[in-house]
């Protein structure tokens, strides 16, 4: 055996789409959570970083390219060596990062070659199904299908052809090398260290099966027979991938374009469904990442590889989730795949246990304050998030305002806990004051903190917990933690940047102890040297319908291009559209009170860094101005959006209109830290304000609903699910 065992970091990569050519780099810290390696800077983390540079973060001015357009998030993707003999525990111990150049067991690195492949398979899938979630996948059945008029059968491999956006993969060598994801460039793999084109890879784009080319000898109305609706541009593009000086990869997604087809010369497609909506393409898009080293003896070495998820915008960087894709994930390698044996095993937490205050309980104290720059919190709400905030390692937790924990949410799973389950429907106001998963996947209409979450809310109620983590992560698993920590994780339905597959163990490596770490989704291995011999027919589609959870004949295979992301909203702009605020659901009391979507990762009313500084508007005894609301302008003030709408605030900050999202997603603004704004004016370092933002418009002061959190008014508001 080897004396290391190579690893890609983060296990997986988050890229975001934006309609510029530019990008910034993901952010490498935790949200709101002070920054590694800068003891005394007061910028909390979550901040993207500036490319060409290690670690220093943008402003708010570098949101934005000069012409305005919005930047897309870039991955960044390192290698590390761990010796083999530590790879079974986590942390994994003695991690060093290798670049080209870096000497290893005795040999240089000459070389890293990377590979990747982008796909998009949301019109091939399956309808997101939020009243059952997971469980829709259970014994062998499946949703209804996406775009049922091109084909009942979704192992048809026409349907697929036409259905799945595939760039097919790229492998590039070397530093500061590039390639793109687009159909005119060749395919290529990895094979013993060099590059093989691959020139008959079948790719697939939405122009190339629903746009007639533009010929004389049709009529003009046989040219109007099919025809393809780009409201910003063909998707033409899934991104691109360099390397940096160093070997590093960075993986750009695409551009945010949505396009629909036609199926007659009548025909427009609708768009008027938050998640599934048929003729419809977006250009999100997933895939794995792997990379080969090559020494200078000659010999190569394979890393455990990684994955590239490309999907929404962030337009809140700096707000911390307080259940986040690594809460969930860390919650289902604890309890179901072995990952601490010392917190969790046999069934159940170890008694003896203690959580470290700095990593496992301030993040959700951090969170919950973090809440008030995205959402409406009224004065006495906005003191008491503070107080939560402010609580240190030092007090005594039953002296503190959440003494005895009776306004957290618990998940309502007793069987592998030592609290007493309670409902989660009664109690109010219980926090987290978000909706949750709607579905038995997750069987609750209101956020809770995971199992493991909860657990350590409840050592530290009782005094058992540690200051300090004495096992911290080495900076290659910080990274695997900081990427899934900055997205969204509860209220699958079906969620911002991942849905609910996360909690799924089949999604993963589950031997994770042989090599290849936890949180590494499992890749499958596709037939590339069918495509290198010509042994598929011309056009045959490589990808398949691919990783179906809960299906055991097929999920032990592993994950396609575009398996992680085909569960999502199509297109992803509706979804975030509609998702502000709204009812419970289930709403078995008929409620019109309501509750907060994402607040973290969908602002839904912010405080601009413009009021902050008039002195003309008054402001609030917290020294903050009125709010606004993240999405605003013509069509979002409730009464003036339609002659059926009735001013309900559950009708307020979304486009009435869902395709008034499609061309003004790239407006709405980010929420930084206001330290961080490049303005000229001078700001205190604890608030986080709204910049960027070309939203325009009646934009009236948000209207303070009561009671408190919100109340629709009447019988008539209206429950769009998110």
């Amino acid at each position: 055996m080897t004396q290391s065992i190579f690893k890609i970091h983060p296990a997986i990569g988050i890229a975001r789409v934006g309609n510029s050519n530019e990008y910034y780099l993901a952010p490498e810290s935790i949200a709101a959570m002070p920054q590694p390696g800068k003891p005394g800077d007061m910028t909390t983390g979550g901040l993207p970083i500036r490319p060409g540079t290690e670690d220093s973060i943008i402003n708010s001015s570098e949101f934005r390219d000069h012409c305005g357009a919005f930047k897309r998030q870039a991955a960044r993707f390192r290698i590390f060596a761990y010796p083999s003999k530590d790879v079974n525990q986590y942390p994994a111990q003695n991690g060093e990062e290798i670049k080209i150049g870096s000497v290893i067991n005795g040999k240089k690195v000459v070389d890293i070659v990377w590979s990747v492949h982008l796909a998009n398979k949301k019109c091939s899938w399956f309808a997101n199904d939020d009243d059952h979630g997971a469980v829709a996948y259970d014994n062998g059945k499946t949703p209804t299908l996406r775009n049922l008029r091109e084909g009942l059968d979704p192992y048809n491999t026409g349907r697929l052809k036409k259905l799945i956006i595939d760039a097919g993969p790229r492998a590039i060598k070397g530093p500061c090398s590039k390639a793109e994801f687009t159909a005119e460039q060749h395919a290529s793999i990895e094979q013993k260290g060099e590059i093989v084109p691959l020139p008959h890879y079948p790719q697939s784009f939405p122009y190339m099966h629903f746009e007639l080319p533009d010929k004389s000898d049709l009529s003009e109305e046989s040219q109007k027979l099919v025809k393809l609706i780009t409201p910003q541009g063909r998707i033409e593009s899934l991104g691109e991938m360099e390397t940096d000086s160093d070997g590093r990869l960075i993986v750009a997604g695409g551009y945010g374009r949505s396009n629909a087809w036609q199926l007659d010369a009548s025909n427009i497609p609708l768009l008027n469904n938050p998640v599934n909506n048929d003729q419809w393409f977006d250009d999100t898009s997933d895939g794995p990442v792997d990379a080969t080293l090559v020494f200078d003896d000659g010999t190569t070495e394979s890393a455990f590889g990684g994955w590239v998820v490309v999907t929404d915008p962030s337009y809140a960087p700096q707000t911390l989730n307080v259940v986040s894709l690594f809460d969930e994930a860390y919650d289902v390698f604890l309890r179901e795949l072995n990952l601490e044996p010392t917190v969790f095993s046999d069934g159940q937490f170890n008694p003896d246990c203690k959580p470290a205050f700095d990593d496992h309980i301030k993040p959700l104290f951090r969170a919950t304050a973090q809440q008030l720059w995205n959402a409406y919190l009224p004065g006495f709400a906005i003191d008491a998030h503070n107080s939560v905030d402010s609580i240190t390692a030092d007090d005594n937790p039953d002296e503190t305002i959440l003494a005895g924990l009776a306004y957290i949410r618990q998940p309502n799973d007793g069987k592998q806990a030592s609290w007493r389950s309670q409902s989660i429907d009664v109690g109010a106001p219980l926090m987290p004051l978000s909706l949750g998963d709607s579905s038995p996947a997750g069987g609750k209409p209101f956020l809770s903190p995971t199992v493991t979450q909860y657990h350590f809310l409840h050592c530290w109620s009782n005094h058992q917990y540690k200051k300090v983590n004495d096992n911290p992560l080495g900076q290659g698993e910080y990274l695997d933690r900081a990427t899934l920590q900055n997205c969204l994780g509860g209220r699958f339905s079906p969620g911002i940047d991942m849905t609910w597959i996360i909690r799924e163990p089949s999604l993963y490596i589950t031997d994770w102890q042989q090599g290849a770490g936890p949180f590494r989704i499992h890749h499958k291995a596709l037939n590339y040297a069918g495509v290198i011999n010509q042994k598929l027919s011309y056009g045959t589609p490589l990808l398949t319908l691919g990783w179906i959870p809960r299906h055991e004949e097929v999920e032990y295979l592993g994950l396609e291009p575009g398996d992680a992301t085909k569960f999502m909203a199509l297109p992803w702009h509706a979804d975030y559209n509609s998702c502000a605020i709204h009812q419970s659901s289930p709403n078995t009391q008929d409620s019109q009170t309501l509750y907060w979507s994402w607040p973290a990762q969908r602002p839904v009313t912010v405080y601009t860094a413009e009021d902050y500084q008039n002195l003309q508007i008054e402001k609030d005894r917290h020294g903050l101005p009125p709010q606004r609301y993240s999405v605003r302008g013509q069509g979002t003030v409730p009464g003036e959006n339609s002659p059926d709408d009735s001013g309900n605030l559950a009708n307020a900050g979304r486009f009435w209109d869902y395709r008034q999202m499609l061309e003004k997603w790239s407006d709405i603004g980010v929420i930084v830290q206001a330290t961080t704004i490049n303005d000229g004016n001078s700001y205190p370092d604890n608030v986080y304000l709204e910049v960027e933002s070309k939203l325009t418009g009646a934009t009236p002061n948000l209207k303070e609903p009561t009671p408190w959190p919100m109340l629709a008014g009447n019988e008539t508001a209206i429950n769009k699910k998110g």
